[in-house]
């Protein structure tokens, strides 16, 4: 599955990252009802810049990068317990 291409390491390995948060998983619960994943199937997912001029820090954990994206996305605590509750750590 292709998120983007680069040439560059780090923005490939952001864009790792970001596919492994539980926020972009429970997006992609959201629209995926069997294994089968299309480009369809990532409609609700939002597009980061992984580059280092992005306003999230990728150098950080996975968990981290998580509560960045919350924090960006305005998402109340009631939202994240449950995002937390349906979407277990890698």
């Amino acid at each position: 599955m292709i998120i983007g291409a680069s040439e560059d390491k780090s923005v490939v390995e952001n864009e790792y990252k970001y596919i492994q948060t539980r926020f972009t998983r429970f997006l992609l619960m959201l629209a995926v009802s069997s294994i089968n994943l299309s480009p369809d199937k990532f409609q609700f997912i939002p597009l980061q810049d992984f580059t280092n001029q992005s306003d999230i820090n990728w150098n950080m954990d996975i968990s981290d990068i998580d509560r960045q994206l919350y924090t960006k996305y305005l998402l109340n605590k009631n939202e994240i317990i449950f995002i937390e509750k349906m979407v277990k750590l890698i």
